[in-house]
């Protein structure tokens, strides 16, 4: 079956929380495939960016990908399931793919702790991405246009949660069009507005010390360009 992913802005070239959350799954999809490419230079000899990948991994992907289910089961799901209730199935299947994913990121961890060996992390890496695409597709398709309406991203309550957040929406939107990221400054509260520069640059400088040279894309759908 062919996959036609979603805008990220509304049909009104406005964006919302629908689009809050494909940023995210745009930003998963584009580093499992920096991860594979990585893993990939490792196994074929260049290790020079090994502890850095392996950093990477440990401190970011995946505890975002962790955190991004625990915020969805704990706070959005119950919030669809309310406003929603015809989603119930589709919301009880997302559930369940994240109780399959979670458990692999354990494997995941073991396997960046030896990149000297990285054929574990590869059989990992394509594992996941397999069951990160099937859910991220189902998500989607299921529950996006029940997030378009809303267009309201809440103030952070002091300077280090808008740092914070900045932090998170310099790594989700690294790679989307600008006519997207437009948008998407309109619904940000100046107070992470103001944080976002520099949490854009000091992103850039890790990817680069992380990934090396790396493609930025001009996305907007949820999906990579190239990928």
């Amino acid at each position: 079956m062919n996959y036609e992913p979603p805008n990220l802005l509304n049909d009104d070239g406005t964006a919302s929380m629908a689009t809050m959350l494909l940023l995210s799954h745009h930003a998963f999809r584009r580093d499992i495939s920096r991860f594979i490419r990585a893993v990939a230079e490792i196994k074929a000899g260049d290790a020079s960016r090994a502890d850095a990948v392996r950093g990477e991994w440990e401190k970011s992907f995946r505890q975002a990908l962790h955190g991004h289910h625990t915020v969805e089961d704990a706070n959005i799901f119950p919030d669809l399931r309310n406003k929603h209730p015809d989603l119930a199935p589709a919301l009880d299947k997302l559930t369940a793919q994240h109780h399959v994913i979670d458990p692999l990121l354990e494997k995941g961890d073991a396997a960046f702790d030896d990149l000297a060996h990285p054929a574990s992390a590869e059989a990992m890496l394509a594992e996941l991405k397999k069951l990160l695409d099937e859910h991220l597709q189902f998500e989607e398709a299921n529950i996006t246009s029940s997030l378009r309406d809303h267009k309201e991203f809440p103030a952070p309550a002091d300077d280090n949660m808008a740092a914070m957040y900045a932090q998170g929406f310099a790594w989700s939107m690294q790679g989307i069009a600008p006519e997207v990221l437009d948008q998407v400054r309109k619904l940000l509260p100046e107070i992470l507005l103001a944080k976002l520069p520099d949490a854009e640059k000091e992103f850039a400088a890790r990817s680069e010390r992380v990934w090396g040279t790396y493609a930025m894309g001009l996305a907007t759908t949820p999906v990579p360009e190239g990928y």
